[in-house]
């Protein structure tokens, strides 16, 4: 079995815990409150741009010309595609371009890009796509999933979310292009790697998965100044 299958093997449980988040239950039937997607837009547009550097990081730290124009249109389409729906959802929010790019990440988003971010720096193309997988992957599986098990209302106000990420034959080629970068990247590495990319997948599946309760709670960073015994 390669890394990919065998490390989305690993993930189903949690994928399974992402799909019964009330989060998701909610976007499913139409009944997400407005204001926790607009939550959603504002800490994953952020997230986005720092995920869009770690890619450009990725092409740097490519093998050959083949796997850099590769990652490159990934990032393309993260840029100039997935962005773009961000932004659209944002402006008929009544949330700006300019607010969007100024906007803090979630302490839960946050810690979950500085992981990515960590696991890139310090490795190989192999340590970036596998840091980013749980992303790559995540929200395409369960849109997939939830687009064949259920009939998504014409007037369900998020359609166009399980449209965006489960009917994208372009995301598709994208994912699958890169899942067979890292299957080749990882073919043959030593155990002792293998396993700290495995650390990393694992890692980046947590945050994936605990980052809906985040969205769900409109989690904010706590202001601690004022806190009763705080040391200066």
């Amino acid at each position: 079995m390669s890394f990919t299958k065998q490390m989305l093997t690993k993930a189903e449980p949690y994928l399974e815990a992402q799909m019964n988040t009330a989060f998701v239950q909610a976007m499913i039937d139409g009944s997400l409150e407005p204001e926790r997607l607009r939550y959603w837009v504002r800490v994953d547009y952020p997230y986005l741009i720092n995920f869009s550097r770690i890619l450009a990081l990725g092409v740097h730290r490519s093998p050959d010309l083949d796997t850099m124009r590769t990652v490159q249109s990934y990032l393309n389409y993260i840029l100039s595609e997935e962005m773009a729906s961000h932004e659209r959802f944002a402006v008929s929010e009544g949330i700006t371009v300019k607010e969007l790019e100024s906007q803090r990440m979630g302490p839960t988003k946050y810690a979950y890009a500085q992981h990515e971010f960590a696991s890139a720096s310090k490795g190989e193309l192999a340590e970036i796509l596998t840091a980013i997988m749980p992303c790559l992957v995540g929200w395409q599986i369960l849109s997939k999933r939830i687009l064949q098990d259920h009939a998504i209302a014409a007037d369900n106000p998020y359609k166009w979310w399980f449209d965006t990420y489960g009917s994208d034959a372009g995301l598709d080629n994208h994912v699958v292009a890169l899942l067979n970068i890292l299957d080749s990247l990882v073919e043959g590495v030593a155990k002792e790697r293998r396993d700290r990319l495995e650390e990393i997948f694992l890692t980046s599946e947590y945050f994936e998965t605990v980052a809906w309760a985040a969205y769900y709670s409109m989690e904010e960073w706590s202001d601690l100044t004022g806190a009763t015994g705080a040391r200066g």
